[in-house]
């Protein structure tokens, strides 16, 4: 069910992005940085990957996810969250915050597009200490977005803040670990 994508330095999972609910909208959008997914073209339309991405929207969706995923993640570092996709439902980001209340020696990143989801989920709980949650502007060369401790843009010249380094790197993440880092207010990324 996890991903372990060749850029990061941990496991991770994934959702079919055409299931996105406000990155769908945001692919139709010239200048969006969901305009041009890659997660929505090229080997993710393999008809194997597809499958794969069924099985894992009825994982997310099953009473056994919490269980299974805590299992999965065990003692591991570091995990993220949606290297494609996003959150579906209050529920489903309920779920993945009592993961990570229950994978405390895991510093969990989860990036996210779905604003609104995030903050009704948040009401009655607190995010837990092991967790980044980084709103992502969805926008190219658009600045941090406002009311988030932690955030995210893609940037054509000029970076917000802390410029990630991986295209630089092999488009890899090498050393560095600063979408983890709630230290870190925003992690800007180079359009590629």
């Amino acid at each position: 069910m996890l991903s372990k994508t060749s850029k990061m330095p941990c496991k991770s999972i994934s959702r079919d992005a055409f299931k996105c609910i406000t990155g769908s909208k945001l692919a139709e959008k010239e200048g969006s940085v969901c305009f041009n997914c890659y997660a929505r073209k090229g080997f993710y339309r393999m008809p194997s990957v597809k499958k794969a991405m069924e099985k894992r929207e009825a994982f997310f969706n099953s009473d056994t996810f919490v269980e299974v995923m805590v299992e999965l993640i065990g003692n591991d570092s570091f995990f993220r969250w949606f290297d494609s996709g996003d959150v579906a439902h209050v529920g489903m980001a309920n779920s993945i915050l009592d993961i990570c209340e229950m994978t405390p020696n895991t510093r969990h990143w989860i990036p996210t597009k779905e604003y609104a989801i995030w903050k009704r989920a948040l009401i009655e709980r607190a995010l837990p200490e092991n967790v980044v949650l980084r709103a992502s502007a969805p926008m190219v060369d658009e600045g941090p977005l406002l009311n988030w401790a932690n955030t995210s843009t893609v940037h054509t010249e000029q970076p917000f803040g802390h410029e990630c380094q991986a295209y630089k790197n092999n488009n890899k993440c090498g050393d560095c670990r600063a979408c983890w880092d709630a230290n870190v207010p925003n992690v800007s990324y180079k359009e590629h």
